[in-house]
């Protein structure tokens, strides 16, 4: 068996096999249910000296904002961050323990997919397990483990994209704070309906594709520019026909799907 057959069965395996299962809603971890981004900048105030906060986070990706230098030193510092353990002493986004409940008690089966790498698969699962005690049936991680012996029957690895694991699982919808993930999952070869979450700076904006500003620091970018505040005259519209939604928080997920399910938009 190839690993991406193995990998599809164990995605099977989390699919509701007929209409009378528990439908499926698929939900980001970091800045979705952890306030990851906050501790991130916390962490790099402490280590760098620098004034990071939510509001600075223009772009999804970290480099493209202030405070981060250049993708090269990014990366690295990103990896010094994993490198501790702060991630897992991030707390709860507001309301997402009362939200996620919320959805539990309609019947929906919840199973969270995220990007995290599998060296922390483990420790995420236990932090899920800490603050969402029995409330997600599995965790699905969409990076490639070396050691998948190592995972609990709780954890579910693939090199799949969010889009394919979302089609995969058949999820009624996905709950994701990037907007680039609510495009490629909303406009796939199967769509995935996307409820993109949160009132944040990054997923009001991604970078126009061809401007060569996705390799570019902010500072370069800024200078580039002659000092022009160039993110603030960029905004996501997102098209016609696309099926994503904005929600600003948990108990804004909980009225739309509230009201799609007796629209009959979702199961």
């Amino acid at each position: 068996m190839s690993d991406e057959t193995a990998q599809l069965a164990k995605l099977a395996a989390l699919s509701p096999p007929t209409a009378s299962s528990e439908p499926v809603i698929a939900v980001d971890l970091d800045d979705v249910l952890s306030q990851t981004n906050l501790k991130v900048a916390q962490w790099h105030n402490d280590k760098y000296g620098t004034h990071m906060d939510l509001s600075t986070f223009y772009y999804y990706y970290y480099w493209k904002n202030p405070y981060w230098g250049t993708p090269q030193e990014t990366f690295e510092k990103v990896k010094e961050f994993y490198n501790t353990d702060s991630i897992f002493h991030a707390v709860p986004v507001p309301g997402a323990r009362e939200g996620v409940q919320a959805l539990r008690s309609m019947g929906y089966k919840l199973v969270i997919v995220t990007a995290r790498t599998a060296d922390v698969a483990d420790a995420s699962w236990e932090w899920v397990e800490k603050y969402f005690p029995g409330m997600f049936a599995n965790l699905v991680f969409t990076g490639q483990f070396k050691d998948a012996h190592k995972l609990h029957h709780n954890e579910v690895l693939t090199n799949l994209t969010k889009a394919g694991v979302c089609a995969d699982i058949k999820a009624q919808v996905l709950i994701d704070d990037s907007a680039e993930n609510a495009i490629q999952c909303s406009t796939s070869s199967t769509p995935t309906r996307v409820l993109l979450f949160g009132d944040y700076e990054w997923n009001k904006r991604i970078s126009r594709a061809g401007d060569g500003a996705d390799d570019m620091s902010f500072d370069i970018r800024l200078a580039a520019g002659g000092g022009k505040e160039f993110w603030k005259e960029e905004r996501l519209e997102i098209p016609d026909g696309v099926p994503i939604e904005r929600v600003k928080d948990w108990s804004e997920v909980v009225r739309w799907v509230t009201a799609a399910r007796q629209a009959g938009r979702i199961l």
